[in-house]
């Protein structure tokens, strides 16, 4: 039956009742609207209240003393280069700091991603604010003007009906009078403008990242890192698994066919020493808490009972430790464990230990020990009841020591035998290190192997700290397996998910099925501000929360599973896996739950007005999204500032559990970092919201202004002066989140043709055919226009072209000249003695050390390839570095209030400060090495652990370091940079003993 669909301004009610499987009369209109209305500004006033009450906690805290740590730790807890200014008090001068970092200040310090990151940011904003300006200004008053609203129209049955349009929907596109339908073509014309506007910015900005990216790549700094130079090459064939055979086969990259100038590691199952190292560091983090514990106690009794003899102060600079040469004790193992199991006797037997003139004996932790069938002593409890055997109880810190020093027996037996074929095999992946970085680039692009799969895929551009060692030894096969296997568990995510997803969209409409379900009538009675609480900002919240907190975690185990070799790839799989998560699940999944209750029960009583009723209730959803946006533009970019989680964290929850010197300086050394595939596919995901409503309601395009312009300002002062980076993908995740913006638009384009084609005008015929074929052609033309730019743009996302080679060996050669300068000027003023004559000598070195030309190339024919050596050379770094930290050390304050609080954060800044944190701070030789063992196995690098315990009154710490020195090198003490203040806490000038002195190079590698 054809429907007569005019508008008309009488009083007439509807006779439609809904008596269905829902149950109940249909809603109010005008009580809905009041609801819709009010859930939106409560949520409106309490996003405003956090945000406002963020802001505020953040201007007060920033210069207090916690706020020193919070929010400008890398103005003194990061090396030198990475170093910036204070954090201005004043909120204006902080404004205008914020606005006036510079790009180039943004990538020395924050990185590509970090700047690519505020540069997607701003390109969002570039995208949405010129269209907020025009495309609300055209359609709202469109949409809103003589609009359906609450108007009754009639029907060719001579009754009347009311629209349901309402509240925020007015100023949307259902509001649009079907006897008006002609002014759907400003919906198509700013539809079309959304379009060609979106992608001219996002093609203007991915030739940008493709500049940016290569200026940096190809910069003399980056270029001198041995990632620049260097693949991976994985899934190698047995014949191809040695150094011999991948020099020969890639040596036609280099000059001459000289395999000199490469240095292959062949990777290796290090599984076994991986566990034992595990362990040792496991049980140093017990007996570091064992001795800790019984310090405390003495200490806290010596406070009490001041008449008893103390040992020596804990302010001062003098240390001491039990670490000897690694020459000593060259016994044989057998020898070595008689020397242990005597001295186990020893520690749990000696009477003279200074503790126990404090303590009583029982006051030390025991462990129960049962005796095995090597004759040694291992540790048993309740749960290992069978375990037969002699057994006994023992102190456990005796225990520990000794165990310690077995495991150190071990690994330093497994380290001098590293190239073991039976111990350690061989996996099928290598790291190839070019002489120059365009040979690097050519061995990946080119094709290495005659059979389809062999020695693929390569990658590019892999830093040392950001290997995946576990997926060393992933075979093509196992790598579509395993990702077989994680699509597999991401559709079941995707499935269970849409539970609580589901039931948050039910939630969000509480207030309509109030109306229209009988089993809830109940909650009519609420009060308006409670049901409009619920449905606003409770679900909002809920949703982020449940959205950002197990979902990225899931996706990034999944991305491992996969099988990524490195944190680079592994960040990129998650950025995808997360972003069609959220896309799912938050846009599409929960507009359609937040409609669907609606629309139900008015196609059950009149089914032939299915095609109305989409068009007019499924824009509807974006009411839902006005809300979340809202959540996330105020009371998220708060969060962001004011980092209330962080806060908690370092004053309240961490300091219950931080026990040893280890951990405390763990917590007052760590800055924050961002992992880039959970924020890049969150704000990508926001930017989608914004293109699919874009034209059905446009006010979502203040809101996502706001959120952008919010976040731009929060991230700019954090990513400046809070995070740094552990993971650089050098902008790929930016590129791949301007890729997935297409997601939206296509959408968006879809939705519009479907909208289109519902359009009635009052004589319920097709009004925008018209329309709903230029968006087909809109459509095609998009796709057409993705496709070619994604083809025309796809290789100079990852390789550099040859006509920049000459540019950038040009440039680093400069800086080559510059580092021998100074480095001559230095050695005038330190020695005294003209250096002009070493000049073309030193000049010689340099070049050879950076570029890998003959002369360091000889020098490292005479370094072992081998894992051990690779070792032995960078422990003897990490000796001559110890060595120029040493003494930062200065007396401090005796009491401990807000000077010596100070006192200990710039000499730990101080002592950081210390550590090498560029490849030109070494010298020549250290250089050398430093890029030899790069991408070792770090576990081959591991070196003997020394137990760090706090300097103390009662001279606990120091009996307990005299006691240790019979362990000799297997079991290594030091009280150096931890003191044990007087009320009982514990405080750090430095970072760990046996912190590796080339900790800070990992992010220059």
């Amino acid at each position: 039956m054809e429907s007569n669909l005019t508008s008309d301004n009488g009083n007439s009610s509807s006779n439609g009742t809904f008596e269905t499987f829902f149950g109940g009369p249909p809603a109010d209109v005008s009580a809905q609207a009041g609801i819709q209305l009010r859930a939106f500004f409560l949520n409106l006033a309490v996003s405003l209240s956090l945000f406002g009450f963020a802001v505020l906690a953040f201007f007060l805290l920033k210069s207090a003393a916690i706020g020193r740590r919070i929010y400008q730790p890398k103005t003194y807890l990061v090396q030198d280069r990475l170093r910036v200014d204070t954090v201005p008090a004043d909120p204006l001068k902080w404004i205008r700091r914020i606005f006036t970092i510079r790009d180039d200040e943004l990538k020395t310090k924050c990185g590509l991603d970090g700047y690519f990151f505020i540069r997607f940011l701003r390109a969002v904003l570039l995208i949405f604010v010129p269209l907020m300006i025009i495309v609300v200004t055209v359609l709202l008053p469109i949409n809103y003007n003589k609009g359906k609203g609450n108007n009754f129209y009639s029907t060719t049955d001579g009754n009347n009906a009311q629209w349901n349009v309402a509240g925020l929907d007015t100023l949307s596109w259902q509001n649009i009078d079907p006897a008006r339908t002609s002014r759907y073509w400003a919906h198509l014309v700013c539809a079309v403008l959304v379009v060609s506007w979106s992608l001219f910015r996002m093609y203007r900005e991915k030739i940008h990242f493709i500049d940016a990216r290569q200026r940096f790549l190809t910069s003399p700094e980056h270029r001198l890192k041995a990632s620049a130079r260097t693949i991976l090459v994985t899934n190698i064939p047995s014949e191809y698994r040695s150094k011999e055979a991948l020099e020969a086969l890639y040596d036609v990259f280099v000059d001459n066919d000289d395999r000199s100038r490469l240095v292959v590691w062949v990777n290796r199952d290090y599984k076994t020493l991986r566990k034992l190292v595990a362990k040792r560091r496991s049980l140093r983090h017990a007996l570091e808490k064992e001795e800790l514990r019984i310090m405390r106690l003495c200490n806290k009794k010596l406070g009490k009972n001041s008449n008893v003899a103390g040992g020596s102060q804990a302010d001062g600079k003098d240390h001491r430790d039990s670490r000897v040469s690694d020459d000593e004790y060259p016994m044989r193992q057998e020898q070595v464990e008689l020397r242990l199991n005597r001295i186990f006797e020893q520690d749990c037997a000696e009477e003279r230990q200074l503790w126990r003139s404090y303590l009583k004996p029982s006051a030390a932790s025991q462990v129960s020990l049962v005796r095995g069938k090597d004759d040694n002593w291992k540790s048993t409890s309740f749960f290992k009841f069978w375990v037969a055997g002699e057994s006994r109880k023992a102190p456990k810190f005796a225990w520990l020591r000794t165990e310690i020093a077995r495991l150190t027996i071990q690994i330093d037996a497994l380290l001098t035998d590293l190239d073991n074929d039976v111990l350690f095999k061989k996996q099928n992946s290598a790291f190839i290190q070019f002489d120059r970085q365009m040979a690097a680039h050519m061995a990946c692009s080119l094709v290495s192997h005659s059979k389809a799969g062999r020695m693929s895929p390569r990658f590019l551009e892999v830093a040392p700290h950001e290997v995946v060692w576990a997926n060393m030894d992933v075979t093509s096969l196992g790598r579509f397996v395993r990702t077989c296997i994680a699509l597999v568990l991401f559709a079941a995510i995707l499935l269970l998910w849409a539970v609580p997803t589901t039931i948050l969209g039910f939630l969000s409409q509480l207030a309509s099925l109030s109306f229209t379900v009988s089993w809830l009538r109940w909650l009519r009675g609420w009060p308006s501000w409670i049901l409009g609480l619920i449905s606003g900002p409770l679900v909002s919240i809920l949703l982020a929360l449940l959205i950002q907190l197990v979902v990225p975690a899931l996706a990034r185990k999944l991305a491992v599973l996969v099988g990524s070799p490195t944190k680079t790839k592994r960040e990129v799989i998650t950025q995808n896996f997360y972003f069609t998560f959220l896309f799912i699940e938050l846009v599409l999944l929960t507009a359609v739950s937040s409609s669907v209750v609606k629309i139900v029960p008015q196609i059950i009583d009149n089914p032939v007005s299915i095609p109305t009723l989409l068009a007019t209730n499924i824009p509807t959803s974006a009411n839902y999204f006005f809300n979340y946006l809202i959540v996330q533009s105020l009371s998220y970019s708060g969060s962001v500032l004011f980092q209330f989680i962080r806060i908690l964290y370092i004053t309240t929850i961490w300091p219950w559990f931080t026990q040893t010197p280890r951990e405390e300086a763990w917590l007052q050394t760590t800055i924050p970092h961002q992992m880039w595939g959970n924020v890049y596919a969150l704000f990508t995901n926001f930017a989608a919201i914004g293109f699919i409503f874009s034209v059905v309601s446009p006010l979502i395009l203040v809101f996502v202004s706001v959120t952008f312009s919010l976040f731009w300002v929060a991230y700019r002062h954090n990513y400046y002066f809070v995070q740094r980076n552990k993971i650089d993908t050098h902008g790929l995740l930016f590129n791949n989140a301007l890729s997935q913006l297409f997601a939206g638009i296509y959408v968006m384009e879809i939705a519009l043709i479907g909208l289109f084609l519902l359009v009635r005008d009052s004589n319920d015929n097709v009004a925008c055919k018209s329309q709903a074929i230029i968006m087909i052609v809109v459509l095609i033309l998009t796709a057409i226009f993705h496709f070619v730019m994604e083809q025309h743009l796809r290789p100079l996302y990852e390789f550099l072209p040859v006509t920049i080679e000459d540019t950038a060996a040009d440039a680093e050669k400069r800086l080559l000249s510059t580092i021998r300068d100074e480095n001559r000027v230095s050695n005038d003023e330190e020695s005294g003695v003209d250096t002009k004559d070493e000049d073309v000598n030193s000049e010689t070195a340099l070049n050879s050390t950076m570029d890998g030309a003959s002369d360091d190339r000889a020098q490292s024919k005479n370094m072992s390839t081998t894992a051990h050596n690779a070792r032995k050379v960078l422990l003897g770094l990490g000796k001559n570095t110890a060595a120029r930290i040493k003494d930062f050390q200065v007396h401090l304050p005796a009491q401990p209030d807000i000077s010596r609080r100070r006192e200990v954060a710039d000499q730990l800044s101080a002592a950081i400060a210390g550590y090498p944190d560029e490849l030109t701070d070494l010298t020549p030789h250290e250089r050398a090495v430093q890029l030899k063992a790069a991408f070792q196995d770090p576990v081959t690098r591991e070196s003997a652990p020394v137990i760090w315990i706090p300097q103390d009154k009662a001279g606990i710490s120091e009996d307990v370091l005299r006691q240790a020195a019979k362990y000799g090198r297997f079991l290594q003490y030091s009280n150096a940079g931890a003191y044990l203040a007087d009320n009982n806490k514990v405080e750090v000038t430095q970072p760990a003993p046996d912190t590796r002195p080339d900790w800070l190079l990992d992010w220059v590698l």
